[in-house]
């Protein structure tokens, strides 16, 4: 009879066990995007790109949150590209921006207002530069607007 039982608890632990997992869709590993491409990582160095949309709005917020123990330079300029075909295509070619640079301390954030009123729904992707230690970096968020 206590065979039985073990046998019993097995195979229901068995079945529990694989009932329990769903697959989830592919995701890219830099991204975290479902479907889409990205090769540009969301962090390097220490600070991380991330995005906030701004309800009611079309708008939002890139914001580079630097973790790492170092300061860390960009500018105003960023990249906005759409997925469109199984590619990344720039958006905002005429777009112009003002030379400065931006310190963004060790620990802290920048916020920058991103517009996306003249923009159609589908999945974006912004890439921003920064230095540390004279070395350039890029990093990128994608997001979709709706």
């Amino acid at each position: 009879m206590r065979k039985n039982w073990l046998i019993i608890m097995s195979c229901l632990m068995v079945l529990l066990a694989a009932c329990g997992n769903k697959p989830e869709p592919i995701k890219d590993k830099n991204s975290g995007a479902p479907g889409v491409k990205n090769e540009i990582p969301a962090e390097q160095a220490g600070v991380k790109a991330e995005w906030k949309r701004e309800e009611g709005k079309n708008q939002g917020k890139l914001i580079l949150k630097n973790s790492s123990e170092k300061n860390v330079g960009t500018g105003t300029a960023y990249k906005i590209e759409k997925w469109t075909d199984g590619k990344w295509e720039k958006v905002n070619t005429d777009q112009m921006f003002t030379e400065q640079m931006i310190e963004v301390k060790a620990g802290e954030a920048y916020e920058q207002p991103v517009e996306l009123k003249e923009k159609e729904a589908g999945t974006y992707r912004i890439t921003k530069t920064f230095f540390e230690d004279e070395k350039k970096h890029d990093i990128a968020v994608v997001f979709d607007k709706k």
